[in-house]
């Protein structure tokens, strides 16, 4: 998206852009607010998939050395089973560990795209906080001084700070910690969150939380 650097012509040749993408009547703010916690999901999603995807070979490994273990000690028939299925275990953990080095350059590719996505949608926000005569702060909730050009509205302006509180990095520790922190012991880095919402879609960290928990989550389920 285009920056406040690149002047004010080319910020009102994006806005006619936008307008006839979008129409008239819909708001910058929500737009850029909703592809920012497009992103940000992306970006939790990402971050969370290269743990699980590494945590899967530790709780193979884990799945093995159980077996094995336990094979030392159980009767000859369970002794032989475990062993077994130890072999199952080994050659899953091979097949997983192969595809490894694709799955995390997939993952890293997704990764960098989502926070180029995120800077676009903060770069938006903060033009449109500066500069709102050249987005038109068109917003259908409290708004009483829509299109007077002396900034975005009461209500929005708060959102568009918390939109922009968090950069791309800070948003991917928060996944990661979140989903690492789930994936030890089941405990939540970050307090319950509500549902994703668009229209709560600037709170960037409770976005991310969200898409990590929901991802562990699902994770812990198919490998139990």
């Amino acid at each position: 998206m285009v920056g406040q650097e690149f002047g004010s012509a080319s910020l009102a040749l994006e806005q006619r852009a936008l307008t006839a993408l979008h129409g008239p009547g819909d708001c910058a703010v929500e737009r850029a607010l909703e592809e920012l916690r497009q992103a940000v999901s992306d970006l939790a999603f990402a971050e969370v998939a290269e743990l699980i995807a590494r945590h899967r070979v530790a709780f193979l490994d884990e799945m093995i050395s159980g077996c094995l273990d336990d094979a030392e000690t159980a009767e000859a028939d369970t002794a032989a089973a475990l062993r077994t299925a130890a072999e199952g275990l080994q050659e899953e953990r091979a097949a997983v560990a192969e595809t490894m080095p694709l799955e995390l350059a997939l993952r890293a590719d997704q990764r960098d795209a989502a926070c180029d996505r995120i800077r676009a949608a903060q770069r938006r926000l903060r033009n449109i906080s500066q500069m709102p005569q050249h987005f038109g702060c068109a917003c259908s909730f409290d708004c009483p001084s829509e299109g007077d050009g002396a900034g975005p509205c009461s209500g929005v302006a708060e959102r568009i700070q918390q939109a922009l509180r968090c950069d791309a990095d800070a948003i991917a520790d928060i996944a990661r910690q979140e989903a690492r922190a789930r994936l030890s012991d089941g405990f939540a880095a970050l307090p319950v969150a509500a549902p994703l919402s668009s229209r709560s879609g600037g709170d960037t960290v409770s976005t991310a939380a969200q898409v990590a928990r929901r991802l562990v989550e699902d994770a812990r389920r198919r490998l139990c």
